[in-house]
């Protein structure tokens, strides 16, 4: 399953709540009230994304964190990389990885355009998105054969039944 991971979800959360105002400044503790995220997970997180350049911290009493760039200029993929590192579905772009099937695989020349595609729609997505309302769920067209045509005995079938479609929400 491919999945962010939990503190990256957790950092999603939390900056997502300082976007609904960008020139606010909070604390861990109305951040930790306001996203439901512990108190512990809120401080660490903080301290990594302002290390990482995507908040701005003030020491003092009415200090607190804040964004360091518009909700236009964060996007998941930056989230992501300050949480976890880089953006990648196998290791084998990451230079410490040593793959015994490297010399073998054909797969590998594939994973560089899989890992660019992940990286630019992650990359798409900024906080000013997110803080939208939700988009309606898409509707799918799925094909469905309804029934497949019986012939009686001594009768051959002479047409293949045409798919039908229907909306799924």
């Amino acid at each position: 399953m491919l999945k962010i991971s939990r503190m990256s979800d957790y950092a999603i959360v939390l900056l997502t709540a300082l976007a609904r105002d960008e020139t606010a400044q909070c604390n861990a503790r109305a951040l930790a009230e306001t996203t439901g995220l512990t108190l512990p997970s809120v401080g660490k997180l903080l301290k990594t994304l302002t290390a990482q350049g995507l908040l701005i911290s003030q020491q003092g009493r009415k200090g607190g964190y804040r964004l360091a760039r518009s909700t236009h200029a964060i996007s998941l993929a930056h989230i992501v990389e300050a949480i976890d590192g880089p953006i990648a579905m196998t290791d084998c772009f990451d230079a410490s990885h040593d793959c015994g099937l490297e010399l073998n695989c054909a797969v590998r020349p594939h994973w560089r355009a899989i890992n660019q595609g992940l990286h630019a729609l992650l990359d798409d997505i900024t906080l000013a998105r997110l803080i939208q309302p939700a988009p309606p769920e898409p509707v799918l067209a799925v094909p469905v054969w309804f029934s497949k045509p019986r012939a009686s005995s001594g009768e051959r079938i002479k047409k293949t039944p045409e798919p039908a479609t229907f909306q799924v929400k």
